[in-house]
């Protein structure tokens, strides 16, 4: 059997634990990123910054079967946004050597969309994304599938787990959404991140149907206001209510029946069971 290879261009937490799992089955595991000191023991490294062209030329010795692309702006403005996902990506799907390609993963964001009406969205809804973050994940989907290549594009909600406990020291401060008028949030655990790219990876590599997007959110799409009180009677402190609060993404309930369709099980199919798996890891106090 011939060695399989897996590219992973930015190469992050996700990244690195996708890797990590293919590494132990025997994949020869490319890791592509700015500081590549940061990798994984057993991937290779290959130099690549966004924003700099001519590191893209590494690109074009790894003929890959399957290739993971995961983004990050390295700062929070409109310019950021635009050199990676648009101009950044746009140089790399050029240099990406397709002999072997089978499957391009892209890890995209529910900010592609623009309800904030506690509307129900799939990956057919309307997406005319109004945050410039939005409209720039929105613009790296539409080149990938303009490339022509196989390829799959996965809308995560917002990503928690691991060793962050930002939504906990949050509720702790006293920093809680108002619980009038509900306001629809989406999430997904980090490890139920690298449990739907590697379901996807290898369900393509089965040869079983792939979707060309996913939306991958878990199964309760609550109102933030409703997590915030679950976690505040989870660490024992009161509710309450920070009247400046701002919402960081528009309310809507996304719904992940295509890929639990597919036949993905979540492993923390509620914040209930994902929260207390973060709390239970942390620290006392």
């Amino acid at each position: 059997m011939m060695e399989k290879t897996l590219l992973l261009i930015g190469c992050g937490q996700l990244g690195a634990a996708l890797g990590q799992h293919f590494l132990a089955k025997g994949w020869r595991v490319v890791g592509a990123r700015r500081n590549v000191a940061a990798l994984p023991p057993g991937f290779e490294a290959l130099p690549l910054d966004f924003r700099a062209p001519q590191t893209f030329a590494g690109l074009r010795d790894v003929a890959a079967d399957y290739v993971l692309v995961t983004l990050t702006p390295g700062a929070r403005s409109a310019e950021a946004y635009k050199a990676v996902f648009e101009l950044g990506f746009e140089g790399v799907l050029q240099a990406l050597n397709t002999s072997a390609l089978k499957r391009v993963l892209f890890a995209s964001s529910t900010s592609v969309y623009h309800h904030n009406d506690g509307s129900v969205v799939d990956e057919n809804s309307e997406l005319a994304p109004t945050s410039y973050s939005g409209r720039s994940v929105l613009a790296a989907e539409q080149l990938l599938q303009a490339s022509g290549l196989p390829a799959t594009v996965v809308r995560f909600g917002g990503i928690y787990g691991g060793e962050s406990l930002r939504l906990a020291e949050r509720v702790r401060a006293g920093q809680c959404a108002p619980l009038e008028p509900p306001h629809f949030s989406n999430r997904i655990h980090r490890d139920d991140c690298v449990g739907v790219l590697r379901h996807v990876l290898e369900q393509s590599e089965a040869g079983a149907a792939v979707a060309g997007c996913y939306l991958a959110v878990d199964n309760d799409p609550a109102p933030i206001a409703e997590v915030h009180q679950w976690l505040a009677q989870q660490l024992g402190v009161p509710y309450q209510v920070d009247h400046g609060y701002r919402h960081m993404a528009g309310s809507k309930r996304g719904s992940n029946r295509r890929l639990r369709d597919s036949g993905y099980e979540f492993a923390y199919p509620d914040y209930r069971v994902g929260y207390a798996e973060v709390l239970a890891r942390a620290p006392e106090g």
